[in-house]
């Protein structure tokens, strides 16, 4: 064998060699499931389920909706036709809606469309519904207004005005303007 023929065999070997280690993919640490989307990302989820436990392990909020987006940029996310129960000691809400926007802050809820809030007290079986066109609630004081049209339903009597605000804990409501009320006596 020539000199020439082993040296071109020997930088061939060694191109082999160093193309083979250059080819190689690094080895990456295993990568954590992740367990709560990031919010600094644009993220879509699609018929959605969450639930919120209260200190004793039992359910105190659940939401469902078809679909909840989040715009990373302005924080603000959108629901789907959300619907949500709140359990709070005796007092069982339900609430719907067409639409939802939560605040980048999570703490204000926006609802729009067909907005409707019931509160049914378990120990006694009343029954309160609320509609309107719109209502934005406070999460934390848990609290609702609405400068729109609203109507409330307890038993066979009824209440029509134009602005309402709701205490969620305290049980209490204010009618705003143009109120009008249609009572049943027993």
């Amino acid at each position: 064998m020539q000199a020439k023929t082993r040296q071109g065999i020997l930088l061939l070997s060694a191109l082999a060699v160093l193309s083979w280690l250059l080819a190689r993919q690094p080895r990456e640490a295993p990568v954590d499931p992740i367990s709560r989307p990031d919010l600094k990302l644009n993220y879509a989820l699609y018929d959605f389920s969450g639930m919120l436990l209260n200190d004793r392990g039992g359910v105190s909020l659940q939401i469902s909706s078809p679909e909840l987006r989040n715009d990373a940029e302005t924080g603000i996310g959108t629901v789907e036709t959300p619907e949500i129960h709140i359990q709070q000691e005796q007092d069982r809400w339900y609430i719907s809606a067409e639409s939802a926007i939560l605040s980048p802050d999570r703490e204000h809820v926006t609802l729009a469309g067909d907005v409707y809030l019931s509160r049914q007290d378990e120990s006694t079986g009343r029954l309160l519904e609320i509609t309107s066109s719109d209502i934005v609630m406070e999460v934390t004081p848990r609290t609702a207004m609405t400068e729109a049209g609203v109507n409330i339903r307890q038993g066979d009597d009824r209440l029509d005005a134009v602005g309402m605000r709701l205490d969620m804990i305290g049980e209490t409501y204010e009618l705003l303007h143009d109120v009008r009320a249609r009572y049943e006596m027993p």
